[in-house]
């Protein structure tokens, strides 16, 4: 009786609605599991998940499932930018600015989903950044993926807290009145980190140690350490300090100015390159070239590259353009078709969600009037865990 009573006094805990099955229509479809491109190409999303991608002649429309037709469009998995600062929607963020190393710092609790930023982002053709904090300090916290969708609070939008953890080596942190004033003394400090973390991670005490459980996670293969970095000497510094010495996942980002120098070391350690937002490095020595950066670690050796925006930097509406500057500084096309997904996507650790179009993946689909590095065509749609979040028919954002 009592049971009854209460259930007949919760008239509004109801279960979730059922997301509406639905399939999508394109010219060409680039799921980005290959060097390969469907023609003719059908998409089939159901509970935010890819079902099925092939071709239209071999799969079936299911009955009762919403239909949407674009003949003439390319459709591909939504951009993943791993280094981005937009999460509260203007400049503001943690202040990271304490001490020379701050793990224990997160920005979790900073984001604000669906600001205007990420909307504008979202139109462009990203579904997912690496929030992060900022570069004025040597570790200056946690960074968080979020997926770029309308959400209830930032839980809703949250695909993995830490992402990454924030390091900055060299420019940006270097302080003139504390141990950080050198390289020597931050890499001394970061090294002293790794350490400790390590220690907590092989005892698997995080719980007992919260101001180096964000670094211990990654001593566990959790996820990667991010590297602000530039320069030959600190981006092979930043490798040979985390990948080869403390053997932990790190990804070096900016990687600018002359850093392409030491790409043919870089690329037999197989180092992962988030590139930009700097596209190029002019050199002033007796061939006074200017040199696109990703062609130069592409030529180099290196095929595991991904661009980046430091948005607001560079605002993260133009994620894809970076990929499309790229190739026009001689990149080669497939190489900066993957660099802006499938890469970046394995390179922060989510390639089981995001990154490519395939079934058993969050349905993150983006529809495009042209080709991804076709800065003249429009993005169309966007599908962000099978939901429509943009439709340039409701409003062109960008």
């Amino acid at each position: 009786m009592l049971l009854a009573t209460l259930a007949l006094a919760l008239p509004f805990a109801q279960e979730a609605p059922v997301q509406a099955g639905k399939v999508i229509d394109v010219g060409v479809a680039m799921p980005m599991t290959s060097r390969e491109v469907i023609h003719n190409a059908r998409l089939i999303v159901k509970g935010g998940q890819i079902v099925a991608v092939g071709k239209q002649s071999e799969l079936e429309i299911p009955a009762g499932y919403e239909h949407h037709v674009f003949p003439r469009s390319w459709a591909f998995p939504g951009g993943v930018d791993l280094h981005n600062h937009s999460q509260t929607g203007s400049w503001e963020d943690i202040n990271d600015m304490v001490n020379p190393n701050n793990p224990e710092l997160r920005v979790l609790d900073t984001v604000r989903p669906w600001n205007l930023q990420y909307q504008d982002a979202c139109a462009g053709g990203v579904t997912t950044v690496n929030a992060i904090p900022g570069s004025g300090t040597n570790m200056s916290g946690a960074g968080v993926l979020v997926k770029l969708r309308p959400a209830e609070d930032n839980g809703d939008a949250i695909l993995r807290h830490p992402g990454s953890v924030k390091v900055a080596q060299g420019y940006n942190p270097e302080r003139s009145s504390d141990l950080g004033g050198a390289r020597m003394g931050m890499w001394w400090m970061l090294r002293w980190w790794l350490d400790r973390a390590r220690v907590v991670a092989e005892a698997d005490t995080l719980d007992e140690n919260p101001e180096v459980a964000h670094i211990a996670a990654i001593v566990q293969g959790k996820h990667p350490y991010l590297v602000h970095t530039a320069g030959g000497r600190d981006t092979y510094g930043t490798v040979r300090m985390f990948q080869l010495e403390a053997q932990v996942p790190v990804v070096v980002s900016h990687a600018s100015f002359n850093g392409y120098m030491t790409a043919p070391a870089l690329a037999e350690i197989g180092a992962a390159l988030n590139v930009g937002p700097r596209n190029i490095d002019f050199s002033f020595n007796g061939k006074a070239q200017v040199r696109g950066l990703v062609e130069a670690y592409e030529s180099g050796g290196n095929t595991d590259i991904s661009v980046q925006t430091d948005a607001p930097v560079v605002p993260a509406e133009e994620y894809l353009y970076q990929a499309t500057l790229a190739e026009r500084f001689g990149a080669t096309t497939w190489t900066c078709l993957e660099s802006i997904n499938v890469i970046p996507a394995r390179q922060i650790m989510a390639d089981h969600r995001v990154g490519t179009l395939q079934p058993g993946l969050d349905a993150d689909i983006v529809i495009k009037a042209g080709q991804p590095l076709d800065p003249r065509s429009p993005v169309q749609l966007v599908l962000v865990d099978g939901e429509i979040v943009y439709d340039i028919r409701q409003g062109q954002r960008y």
